[in-house]
């Protein structure tokens, strides 16, 4: 199937011209209309004056020229100050498939500065009108179910959390009725490092080396990690257990002081983590502890617009300590937990991945019309 190409500015046109735009400084919490910016969020604020609303007929696609970001809007809406593009539809284009089009572009990355130059350099493919809408029926039909996978995993991220504080109470109050240990009391505490990078027989393809960017709350375990240890760097490096919880120290900002997972496997890690290692307290248990009471590491963090907490300071944090079968029916009800939101993640990355297809297919015109049926259903 052969589709023509039109030019972009033939399929879509600039009309932010004319519109009033607002500052962040007067962006606010609730109002009459909402603002969209070119933030990844789908909302960014709010006004109450509605002569503020941008003037063109909906619905438009709003570009971000610094973030690259599409946004498809069909409500009335304020336009946020700072590199918004409003794009109009032409006439013989369905607006939801040309969304789905834009969002399907390699745009290469300027850092922070304009992007509509380099849009506006690409053609359009044009298939007929029905098959447009065709085209954008399946693609939101097939985001729909990525929008509800994403919902179960949000409410699973907070439920393991909700049970602890059912069964236990805030583990950072004082007046908790269970005994409370320090960390240091609790197990062993592993400060990580980084083993010399003047040699370079330390790096290589063995043990992963865990750094705080793949600690990703609520992700259970830590990422893959991007770079490895070889056997040298491993004899000189820090290597903790699969029963480790791995704890964010040092970071660039004191909001990701505290962040924690589980190892899940035998790794080291660099001198931004303490590994927590219990003794006789259950690992999960443990970590979800931490992650309720984030505030207790925060706390102990010195590092001024950063963050820091050193070993001692770690190992001095307090923790409640319930009789270890008050444990094992924590981990018995979360460990299902887990497993749901193990599900739905393999899920989500499966329907992203047919969505990609889907959409590399529609505009490679490749889709045909009885797979599109298929593709719906």
């Amino acid at each position: 199937m052969t589709w023509s190409k039109v030019p972009f500015l033939q399929a879509l046109r600039d009309a932010s011209g004319g519109n009033a735009k607002v500052p962040k400084t007067e962006f606010r919490d609730s109002g009459a209309l909402p603002i969209i910016d070119q933030g990844q969020g789908s909302i960014a604020g709010y006004v109450d004056d509605l002569d503020l609303a941008q003037r063109n007929p909906l619905p438009v696609i709003v570009f971000g020229d610094h973030t690259r970001c599409f946004k498809f809007i069909d409500f009335p809406f304020a336009v946020g100050a700072d590199g918004v593009k409003i794009l109009a539809v032409a006439d013989g284009f369905d607006p939801r498939y040309l969304f789905w089009f834009l969002t399907s572009l390699k745009i290469p990355s300027a850092g922070y500065s304009r992007h509509y130059k380099y849009l506006k350099e690409f053609s359009v493919v044009k298939p007929p009108l029905a098959e447009q809408k065709r085209i954008a029926a399946v693609l939101d039909q097939v985001d729909t179910l990525r929008a509800k996978r994403r919902e179960a995993i949000a409410l699973l991220d907070g439920l393991a959390q909700s049970i602890f504080v059912d069964m236990f109470g805030d583990p950072t109050s004082p007046s908790s009725p269970w005994d409370r240990k320090t960390i240091g009391e609790l197990g062993v505490v592993v400060t990580g490092n980084t083993p010399s990078r003047a040699k370079p027989e330390n790096y290589g393809d063995g043990i992963e080396w865990i750094k705080t960017d793949n600690i990703k709350p609520p992700e259970l375990n830590p990422s893959k990690a991007a770079e490895r240890l070889s056997v040298a760097g491993e004899r000189v490096g820090r290597v903790v257990p699969a029963e480790a919880i791995l704890v964010t120290c040092i970071a660039g900002s004191p909001a990701s002081i505290g962040n924690a997972a589980l190892a899940g496997r035998r790794v080291a890690i660099n001198q931004q983590i303490n590994a927590f290692i219990p003794e006789g307290s259950l690992p999960r248990f443990m970590l979800e502890q931490i992650r309720v009471g984030k505030g207790l590491v925060q706390q102990r963090s010195t590092g001024g617009m950063k963050g820091l907490v050193n070993k001692s300071q770690f190992s001095s944090i307090s923790l409640l300590v319930p009789p270890v079968d008050r444990q094992q029916e924590f981990v018995h009800r979360v460990q299902c937990v887990d497993s749901e939101r193990a599900r739905s993640v393999r899920h989500l990355a499966a329907l992203d991945e047919l969505f990609t297809s889907l959409q590399h297919r529609a505009f490679s015109g490749t889709l045909w019309d009885h797979e599109v049926t298929g593709g719906a259903a």
